[in-house]
This record gives structure tokens, C-alpha cells and sequence, in this order.
């Protein structure tokens, strides 16, 4: 029998791959994606913040940062509320990268709908978001 952790970490690692293809011609990564979208929505939200939203080291959102800015999709700014707090921005050139990008589809979705069909894809949704929730919990099992 297949080991189904090593079947859903192949195909995250082929979406992702295949995602960064599709994303060369904009000059950004998924990683860099994930983070202008959510400075795009939550430009006051911390570094800090940011990196456990993506779940990811406090240093490698820093590293992630600095690629941005120097890209010039990005700019620091200091929190006008807190000074030790830095707010980011989208630059213009940031918000024209993300308008040229076409969100209205979930490529993902739609390739697990024409295989599985639309209830099933439902259905797993669920139960990975249910997955999801326990290990955040600590709890795998449900015990």
C-alpha cells in the first residue's frame, strides 16, 4: 500500500515546482507570492505575524523581504502606532505584478475536480482542513 504523507508531499512538491514555472515570467517565486499577497491585504500586520501565518522562520520572511525590496515590490515603512514595528507596503510596481496575475481559478482544484469529480474534491477538502486543525491542535489522532 502507498504511504499516503509521501503521496501528498510529492504532489504539493509538483504543484509548487510547476506553480514557480508559471510564476518566472513575473519575476517572482510562490514563496514571494504567498507573502506580497498577504502585505496586500494586511499591510499592518507584523513580520512576526506574517511568518507564523506562512508558517515559516522569522528569518527566512527576512530573506524572502529583502529579495522584494529589492525587486522594488516592496518598501518598509515604520509603524506610525509603535516605532520598533515596521509596516510593509506594496510598491506600485508590487501591484502590478499581483493585477497581471490571474486568480480566478484554483488550478489545483480544478485538476482534482476533472479526476475525482466536484463532490469528491469537496469532501477532501473538508477532511484535510479536519487533518489540518487537529495537528495544529497537537492532537493527530482526535484522542
Amino acid at each position: 500500500m502507498d504511504n499516503i504523507g509521501q503521496l501528498i508531499k510529492q504532489i504539493s512538491n509538483r504543484l509548487i515546482n510547476d506553480l514557480n514555472q508559471r510564476l518566472k515570467k513575473y519575476g517572482i517565486t510562490f514563496s514571494q507570492l504567498q507573502v506580497l499577497l498577504i502585505i496586500k491585504d494586511h499591510h499592518k500586520m507584523c513580520q512576526k505575524d506574517i511568518a507564523k501565518k506562512l508558517k515559516i522562520k522569522h528569518t527566512s520572511l527576512l530573506d524572502i523581504l529583502k529579495i522584494l525590496e529589492r525587486k522594488g515590490l516592496v518598501l518598509r515603512g515604520t509603524n506610525e502606532d509603535n516605532a520598533k514595528y515596521s509596516e510593509l507596503f506594496l510598491t506600485l510596481e508590487g501591484e502590478e505584478v499581483l493585477n497581471k496575475l490571474d486568480f480566478g481559478k484554483d488550478l489545483t482544484q480544478e485538476l482534482m475536480a476533472e479526476t475525482l469529480g466536484y463532490a469528491s474534491v469537496e469532501e477532501m477538502l473538508s477532511k484535510f482542513k479536519e487533518v489540518l486543525r487537529r495537528l495544529e491542535e497537537g492532537n493527530p489522532n482526535g484522542i
